[in-house]
């Protein structure tokens, strides 16, 4: 079901829209997939069912064997059904009565080792003639496949390669959990918080994503003993630069094959668990990051609630003056007066409140300790995660 689930989400179901958007344009399509997907045989599948179905009633999926011949004879078998005269050259293959006008699907990972071997020449013999004529006049085919088996001259008009490279975001990881039954339904700002952290953590390997969704509880320990297990590569000392190039760098073919290099929202990446700085700081900047997105919102609307707390018990007239009086000042900085932020406000309640409210002067200086923290770039831990929820809760 995953597998499935993938292709549906915003970013990989792009990659699909894409592959049918060239394919019915009439251009021949290369969809090349990281290893982990294409020897997959139920991830690629999925991928030719998706392009199949977003392909509508011009698709045709095939399914060749070695039985059938030599590749070209048994493509021609299966496109054409012509039992008696099916084609056994490119020319013909695209161009017999029953193909024109259609768009062939195969994944490679259907082929038998004797197609596969003559896969490459094949694609590069089916680009040289279908630069020839038109495309409305002949067949249009997608391949779904691996970098291994793709010809070396990339240049053509009449094929595209699609590469699967910068596809997933962290929107679509969070789309993937919640279609899994583990995303925050209920609005816990904890699950929340652990739901942000598994997308900085997995980042574009979705199943590690569901895997840990199923097993984290959310703790840094835990995590960091998670990552640990997983015993990835290691990254090589090859320098990675951003690139306007819709494909991994040369250079790092390999460990892109591998699912443990890509791109994340436009920035090449290994994979945090690859690398030994994910597990000492860099894990916690992860979590930082995901906190923060999470908690800086939901630390302001509570601001706001407490700002209003003070404001009904002081009065309109004492809470300016204590604003005025208390409000931290900075030469040559002009202050919002509109806004009353955490630490003057924690000032006036412990001046004007502390002795009569301590359940607003604790929620308060809770509340500033953890803004602090994520200001500093510094994450909670769970304890403190925990607390803050706990302690403000009577804001809600």
């Amino acid at each position: 079901m995953l597998h499935s689930d993938v292709w549906r989400l915003p970013g990989p179901g792009g990659y699909v829209r894409e592959i049918a958007r060239r394919a019915n344009g009439g251009q021949h399509v290369l969809a090349v997939l990281p290893r982990f997907i294409s020897d997959d045989p139920a991830y690629s599948d999925a991928l030719a069912v998706a392009t199949l179905n977003e392909l509508v009633e011009s698709g045709q999926r095939i399914y060749p064997t070695s039985s059938q011949g030599p590749l070209v004879a048994a493509l021609g078998f299966n496109m054409t059904g012509d039992f008696d005269d099916s084609p056994v050259t490119v020319p013909d293959l695209l161009t017999h009565r029953d193909v024109v006008g259609r768009v062939f699907v195969c994944n490679a990972a259907d082929l038998e080792h004797s197609h596969r071997m003559e896969l490459s020449a094949f694609l590069e013999r089916l680009d040289l003639e279908s630069r020839l004529g038109r495309a409305s006049e002949r067949a249009t085919m997608v391949f779904l496949v691996g970098r291994d088996l793709i010809p070396g001259d990339p240049a053509s008009v009449a094929t595209v390669r699609l590469w699967y490279w910068d596809r997933v975001a962290r929107w679509d990881v969070a789309a993937l959990l919640n279609a899994q039954d583990f995303g925050s339904c209920g609005g816990d700002v904890l699950d929340e918080v652990r739901m942000e952290a598994i997308s900085e953590i997995a980042r574009w390997d979705l199943e590690f994503a569901v895997a840990l969704a199923h097993d984290w509880s959310g703790g840094e320990l835990e995590i960091a003993q998670i990552l640990r297990n997983r015993n990835l590569p290691s990254p090589p000392n090859t320098p990675i630069r951003r690139t306007t190039l819709q494909r991994p760098p040369e250079a790092l073919l390999e460990p892109w094959d591998q699912g443990v290099f890509e791109a994340w929202h436009g920035a090449p990446n290994f994979a945090p668990a690859c690398i030994t700085d994910a597990l000492g700081d860099g894990l916690g900047r992860l979590l930082w990051s995901a906190q923060a997105r999470v908690l800086m919102p939901w630390l302001e609307v509570r601001r706001v609630r407490v700002e209003e707390i003070v404001r009904e018990k002081l009065g309109p007239a004492r809470m300016n003056s204590s604003a005025d009086e208390f409000r931290t000042r900075f030469p040559g900085v002009e202050v919002d007066v509109t806004i009353i932020e955490l630490g003057t406000l924690t000032r006036i309640i412990n001046a004007r409140l502390g002795r009569t409210d301590f359940r607003l002067r604790t929620t308060t200086q809770t509340l500033l300790s953890a803004r602090n923290r994520l200001a500093h770039l510094k994450p909670l831990t769970d304890d403190e995660l925990r607390e803050l929820v706990q302690v403000c809760a009577w804001l809600d």
